[in-house]
């Protein structure tokens, strides 16, 4: 089972990860190059989940999935379409961003705790 983190209680508000401007992509795939960073934060993705959500109204949840390779870790984040749908039929998703980071922040290495997958709603 995932963790959920919900964001205000507020409708179409969502909290939670994404990275910097300029590497917001709707088709689908991930974002060229991703950003690279020294530490990411929680701060760094609500960001980027906010400005992303501002040219994808469908959706309805964020994934954020992190990969530790070597010294540095992948930290990828998705807009989902998830309301409504039975569990067996998933919804779109589409990548918004992707971060190499050297560590990440206390903030966000507390969200992840021993997951590798965050679901925001």
């Amino acid at each position: 089972m995932l963790p959920t983190i919900t964001g205000s209680g507020q409708p179409g508000i969502l909290a939670g990860m994404a990275s910097g401007s300029g590497s917001v992509s709707g088709d689908g795939g991930a974002p060229p190059g991703g950003q690279s960073v020294e530490t990411l934060g929680i701060a760094d993705v609500v960001m980027t989940i906010l400005q992303a959500r501002k040219t994808m109204p469908w959706a309805t949840a964020a994934a954020v999935s992190r990969e530790s390779r070597g010294d540095v870790i992948h930290v990828r984040v998705s807009l989902l379409e998830s309301d409504g749908r039975p569990e067996d039929q998933p919804g779109r998703s589409d990548v918004v961003a992707a971060f190499t980071a050297r560590q990440l922040g206390a903030d966000l290495a507390a969200a992840f705790g021993s997951k590798d997958v965050i679901i925001l709603k």
